[in-house]
């Protein structure tokens, strides 16, 4: 009993683990005091996957996301096409191809489009305003490990740094200017 508390201690504590830029995952992570943005592909029985994206502002601000900003590429280095977004009401799914993104705010979202070949990604990056926000592939234990730590961060706090440090959450992914 007592060495399976030190293996779960360890794993609340432990720092996420990144996987080099050429790994595939269905999880990915970026994280920094602006921007949280999290995909983990769901697989389907079909031989698929649903893409599902969190983006947490952290920051005052309001950008404009449409479908063709996100980028998934898979081990073979095809795209996937992301026809729209699919956002969740409580009845029916809200489908648009046009994103309203506002700061100091968060929001969960389905893509939708065609991800046969897709269970996994190699890269993901968002462009959002001048920037290209790229993912870090993570090993999804790692992830959901993250997820729960980012969950308690206190959103309201006006330096969200301290939460950080003391969750134990490490900056991941990187920023490259919008390629346009």
């Amino acid at each position: 009993m007592r060495r399976w508390t030190g293996f779960v201690i360890a794993l609340i504590f432990s720092t996420a683990t990144t996987w080099s830029a050429n790994d595939s995952s269905r999880c990915h992570a970026f994280i920094n005091y602006d921007f949280i943005w999290t995909l983990e592909m769901i697989p389907d029985r079909a031989g698929g996957a649903t893409p599902i994206l969190n983006i947490v502002t952290l920051r005052p601000g309001e950008w404009d996301l449409r479908p063709e900003q996100i980028h998934l590429f898979n081990s073979r280095g095809l795209e996937a096409e992301i026809d729209r977004f699919s956002i969740e009401t409580g009845e029916e799914p809200y489908l648009t191809h046009f994103l309203k993104v506002h700061g100091d705010s968060f929001i969960g979202l389905d893509l939708v489009g065609d991800f046969q070949g897709f269970e996994e990604v190699e890269n993901v990056s968002v462009d959002l305003g001048d920037v290209r926000y790229v993912l870090q592939p993570v090993d999804c234990l790692d992830f959901e490990v993250l997820v729960d730590r980012v969950n308690l961060v206190n959103f309201d706090s006006p330096d969200v740094r301290e939460d950080y440090t003391v969750l134990g959450i490490e900056l991941i992914g990187s920023i490259e200017p919008r390629r346009y």
